[in-house]
Order: C-alpha cells, then structure tokens, then sequence
C-alpha cells in the first residue's frame, strides 16, 4: 500500500512544519477483517500530525493514497445506517440550502455517499451525487440518486458543466478532510460554480477538537483540521470567499461554511467566529501544545476507568465499531483483553473483526444472548440516541460509559445526558 510523503503544505505549499502529537503507527480504520484473514498480519502505518507555520493548517504531511481507502476495497461507512443523520441532513437542507435555490436549479454534491443528504432535495431540484467509492455510489443509484463514482476533480467539473451547465449549489459534507490535493478541489469547484452560486462545506473543526481534547478524527482518512482561518486565505486564491459560517453540534462540533464568488456581505454569525479565533489563539503552536497534553491526558483516563472496571470484574463490549472509536482504542492502549465484541447495526460491519486486535463485531441481538456489564460508547456524538435505545439494558443494572474528550461519563438508568 502506497504511502505518500508531501514536500510542503496542502493549502500554502510551506515546508516549515511542527509537530502537534505524533499517535504512532495504526491500521486503517475501516479495513474489518474477515474470518477467513484472521491470520494475515494487519497493516499499521504512521499516524502524525503538523502544523504549517506559515498557514498553520494542522495535517498529516505522510498519508495513505485515498484509492487504497476509497476504492481499492469496500468503503464500509454508509451514512442511511448512521442513526439520526437522514434528520441532520433534512435540517440542513431546509435551514442552509434552500434558501440559495430556486425550484429546477442544479445541485451537486461532493462525497455524497449513499445519496442521504439528496433525498431531500432530489423532487425539487436537479441533483448529482459524486463519489469515489463504487459499492457506496451503487447504493445511491438503486435510490434513485444519480451519482458519479469518481473523485471530484478540475477535469471532473468541466465534464459536468458541459453536460449539465453550472450547479448553483456545490455542497461538501465530510469529505473535504480526506482529500490530499484541495487546490484541484478548488479550482473544480470554481468551474463547476455559476458566479451567483454558493459552495457549502462542512468539516471538521480544529477548534471543536480543542476546546474539547477531541482526539477521535485523527485516523489515516482525515488528511486536515480546518479553522474558519486558513479556509479565509486558501479561497481568495481561487476567486472566492468566505461570507458564512457556524459551528454545528456534529463530530463535537463541525465547521458549516459558505463560500461564494459576488461580493454579497458577511453574516454577523460569521464575523464572531473570525473574532472568537483570534481572541482564543485557536491558529497558533501553542495552543497545538496544549492540546497534544490533553490529548495524552484524556487517552490515560480511558485506560484508567477501562481497566478500573476490568479489575471489578466486569465484562465490556463496545458500541458501534465506528472509525473514530479505534484512535480512541489505540491511543489508549485498549485491546481485545479488555473488550469482548462490538455491537454494531450497519450489516456491512456485522461479521468482521477489527483490525489488528480482531475484536468480533456482532449484531445487537446476538449481543442480548451474552450482555455485558458495561457498554463502551466511542462515538460519543450518538450517545443519546444509544441510551434511548438502551434503556432496557440500563433497568437490567446495566451501565452504558462515554469518553466525551477528556470527560468520562458512567450512565446508569438514573443518569440523564
């Protein structure tokens, strides 16, 4: 599997870069095994992160080709088996999509997965779905949403507007992190924009990740961690700019932003979020200094409550084999001594193992013939839906713990979120 070693900066092209944690090596976390593979030796690559001291974009400089993630293997993450994310995308679409459209304009969407966020534009609006990987593109097309399964580029774009004209919206969830070349992103979303339109992006946020010691994004697939900062900088090279933005409750708090060609004016929402990452040092080293000690921090708490409830003698399964939930493992130390299976409801998970500790991911009701004492949520972003869920198990004295960065939360049925 190839590994690629950028020379200088993704955003600024820079090679002055520093150090923010480095996590050690890690296997891809969405590479589950099969029983039949158990016995092949897992593949670990390093895992660190920098920061360009002249954009200061935090990012891996060392990364794993995207075709070996996206395309080389089934993509296992399918955003219809997410609970609550068709609901997330019908919100956002009513509040941040519409507004910019008129009934019959075109729509396109970069890393559309299964197509959950076009269903809900898809009866008024022409819409594209575009992504790379096949077997997820497979799914949206049976739904009824076209989709192209390439990764966006400049010559992507030009092929669309020949076809289609230009989309007066280009939306992007997700998705932009796992992308090495964001300068042909760019310039694609450029030509792909008609010069009334808006680009909407939402990605992970830095400043989520500081504020809140979260260390869960960080995995071979999230090449960067975006501030409002840098994207302010980036897009002026490309003839745009930035008149929105707002922090949404996902991922611990995710960076919605719109982009736009006109001179139309700042919202005073985005205007705030410029102020409040300059008056909190968000883009500088020592904040990144900071949030390397939490980080240490917050995986040694883990490992403390982990192994204080194995010394009581409980048993432990974890709860949805989410990507995110094996930095969290592996950071802290976390293997298949101290967790018994996961449970997971997306079919394409149940049956595999995870990588490198080979964990055994089962469905839910096989898990009801073997209940552990203590479930481990490692995304924490759907605990409440999962204690919803679970209150049968809590009546039964069942206890349900959550890593919310560096806080580690125990639910009973008396607790509430």
């Amino acid at each position: 599997m190839q590994l690629i070693q950028n020379s200088g900066c993704r955003m600024c092209g820079n090679n002055d870069f520093k150090t923010v944690i480095n996590m050690g090596k890690h296997p891809l976390v969405n590479s589950l095994v099969n029983y039949e593979d158990l016995h092949k030796e897992d593949p670990q690559f390093p895992l660190v992160v920098k920061q360009c001291m002249a954009c200061m974009l935090v990012q891996l400089v060392e990364i794993v080709d995207a075709h070996a993630i996206y395309t080389a293997q089934d993509y296992l993450f399918f955003s219809s088996d997410m609970p609550g994310l068709s609901d997330y995308f019908a919100r956002y679409v009513e509040d941040d999509v519409r507004p910019h459209l008129r009934p019959g304009d075109f729509v396109v969407e970069i890393g559309s997965n299964d197509g959950v966020l076009l269903q809900h534009l898809r009866e008024t609006y022409r819409v594209l779905g575009i992504d790379p990987s096949t077997n997820v593109a497979l799914r949206a097309i049976k739904r009824g949403i076209p989709t192209v399964p390439l990764f966006f580029t400049e010559d992507l774009a030009r092929m669309i507007v020949n076809e289609n004209g230009q989309a007066q919206a280009i939306v992007a969830n997700n998705c932009i992190a796992h992308l090495n070349d964001l300068e042909d992103l760019m310039r694609g979303v450029s030509r792909l924009l008609a010069d009334g339109g808006v680009f909407i992006l939402e990605c992970n946020y830095w400043g989520g990740m500081v504020r809140n010691g979260n260390y869960s994004l960080i995995y071979h697939d999230h090449y960067s961690y975006f501030s409002l900062q840098v994207w302010r900088a980036f897009a002026r090279k490309f003839g745009m700019r930035p008149f929105d933005a707002w922090v949404t409750p996902a991922q611990g708090g995710s960076l919605r932003l719109f982009l736009c060609k006109d001179n139309r004016p700042a919202t005073a929402r985005y205007e705030e979020l410029v102020a409040e990452e300059a008056w909190t040092g968000l883009n500088t080293y020592e904040t990144s200094l900071r949030y390397r000690e939490a980080v240490r921090q917050a995986a040694q708490a883990l490992r403390d409550k982990v192994l204080a409830l194995k010394a009581e003698g409980k048993t432990i399964a974890g709860y949805g084999a989410a990507a995110k939930g094996f930095t969290i493992l592996a950071m802290s130390g976390i293997g298949v001594e101290h967790i018994s299976y996961f449970v997971d409801d997306s079919p394409a998970k149940q049956g595999r193992f995870t990588p490198v500790e080979h964990i055994p991911i089962i469905t839910r009701e096989d898990a009801a013939t073997k209940p552990p004492a203590v479930f481990l949520v490692l995304a924490p972003n759907y605990a409440d839906v999962i204690i919803k869920k679970e209150q049968a198990f809590l009546e039964a004295g069942g206890q349900i713990v959550v890593p919310f960065g560096s806080e580690i939360r125990t639910f009973t049925i008396d607790s509430t979120l």
